[in-house]
C-alpha cells in the first residue's frame, strides 16, 4: 500500500468529522475510490493536516528518508515501527499525540471516552455484518490524565467500508480510528501498536 493511501485511510474519519485537515470537498475519499486525482494535489491536502504531517516530516528526517509520505514513515506514526527509535520513540507515535499532546487544531477537546476514539485501536474480528464489524478489543479506561489504562477485552461494533478495507475475514486483526475500520493488521503490526500504546500509557504515570 502506498504511503499516501495509508495516510488518507488513517486520517479520513476525523477529517470527515471536521477535526483535522482542510476542507477538500471529498477529494481524499474520491482518491481512495480510484478517481484520477494528481498525487501533487493529494500531497498538498495532506500537508495541511496540522497533527500528523509534522510527525511524518520528523520521522522521515530522523531516518534520512526523503519522502515524508513514505509508507514506512506513515506506518511508524500510526502503528509504530523501528523508525520511531531515531525520531523520539513514543513522542512521535499517534498514541502520544492523543494522550499527551492533545488536539492542535482547537476543533475538539480530547477528554474521557474521546481519547479512546481518537487513538488507534486494534481488535479481532468476531462477526462481519453489512457495513459493520463486530470486534473484541481492549478499551482505554481514563480515570484521570495520569491514570489511563487498557481495560479488559469487550465487544463492540465499528463502521466498515468494504471498498476501502476489502477481504476482511473473521479472525483478522483490524485497526480502527474514530470507530472506522482502517486496515487489516499483521501480527507484527499488532505487536508494534500494542507496544507503543503501552509505552505511552506507562509514560503518563511518571
Amino acid at each position: 500500500m502506498s504511503g499516501l493511501r495509508l495516510a488518507i485511510l488513517y486520517g479520513l474519519k476525523p477529517h470527515q468529522l471536521g477535526f483535522c485537515g482542510p476542507k477538500d470537498k471529498g477529494v481524499l475519499l474520491k482518491y481512495l475510490q480510484g478517481r484520477k486525482i494528481s498525487e501533487k494535489k493529494i500531497r498538498t491536502i495532506l500537508k495541511q493536516f496540522k497533527g500528523a504531517c509534522p510527525y511524518y516530516e520528523l520521522i522521515a528526517k530522523s531516518n534520512k528518508i526523503k519522502d515524508p509520505f513514505d509508507e514506512g514513515v506513515v506506518k511508524a506514526y500510526w502503528i509504530g515501527n523501528k523508525l520511531l527509535e531515531k525520531a523520539g520513540g513514543i513522542k512521535s507515535h499517534h498514541s502520544h499525540h492523543v494522550l499527551v499532546v492533545g488536539s492542535v487544531t482547537g476543533r475538539i477537546k480530547l477528554e474521557g471516552k474521546l481519547k479512546d476514539l481518537c487513538r488507534i485501536g486494534w481488535g479481532r474480528v468476531i462477526k462481519i455484518k453489512n457495513k459493520k464489524l463486530k470486534i473484541k478489543y481492549q478499551p482505554l479506561k481514563c480515570m484521570s490524565f495520569n491514570d489511563v489504562q487498557l481495560g479488559r477485552a469487550v465487544e463492540k461494533e465499528i463502521d466498515w467500508d468494504k471498498s476501502l478495507v476489502p477481504n476482511v475475514k473473521t479472525g483478522d486483526w483490524i485497526s480502527f480510528h474514530w470507530n472506522q475500520a482502517v486496515e487489516i493488521l499483521t501480527e507484527k503490526d499488532v505487536k508494534n501498536l500494542e507496544k507503543y500504546t503501552k509505552l505511552t500509557l506507562k509514560s503518563l504515570q511518571k
